[in-house]
């Protein structure tokens, strides 16, 4: 009863308390416990600065969830689509910097995309990870406002000096495309 009473009588600050206890968990512990206990501490502390960097972003809104490999030193990122599971892909130096500047130097960061019909963590109704209805919403396709002759011919111009003639046909295209699609939008 001693000890609760030592306690009980002194103030301390959290972060002197966890400190407390930390080592005396480290103390106390075998090798092997001790080796997982790092284990532990690393795995948050990634996961710290994963959360740090990427959450409350576009991009971290994506991620479906996160698994480190401390043998690898390699934390892996599953992304709810694979457009997402490519640019973040594009930007994983960026984020493995602005990590190892928060205290977590991975090695390496690998995207994968999740299994169809998962979503990221919050935006499904059964809560984290759920499995969701993958059936696409009906689309009613809205009808292209065709180009005028002075912007159909303006076009034609644009591409002219373009030697090769599929790729000019299919840059025109795209083009039009674009064009329609702007002024259907009422840009």
């Amino acid at each position: 009863m001693a000890k609760r009473d030592d306690r009980l009588r002194e103030t301390r600050s959290l972060e002197g308390f966890l400190g407390a206890e930390r080592a005396r968990l480290f103390d106390d512990a075998s090798p092997e416990r001790r080796e997982q206990l790092r284990a532990a501490e690393r795995t948050r502390a990634v996961y710290s600065a994963w959360n740090a960097v990427c959450g409350g972003t576009r991009e971290g809104k994506h991620a479906t969830g996160l698994h480190f490999a401390a043998e690898r030193n390699e934390l892996i990122v599953y992304m709810d689509s694979p457009s997402w599971t490519q640019e973040m892909t594009m930007l994983r130096e960026i984020v493995r910097a602005r990590m190892a500047a928060r205290g977590a130097d991975v090695d390496a960061i690998v995207f994968k995309t999740s299994r169809a019909g998962y979503q990221a963590v919050g935006d499904t109704p059964q809560g984290p990870r759920g499995r969701i209805d993958t059936t696409p919403p009906p689309r009613t396709p809205q009808p292209r406002i065709p180009l005028t002759s002075d912007e159909s011919d303006r076009l034609d111009r644009e591409v002219a000096p373009i030697e090769d003639a599929a790729l000019r046909s299919a840059l025109k295209s795209a083009m039009k495309a674009s064009f329609e699609w702007s002024k259907t939008r009422g840009e």
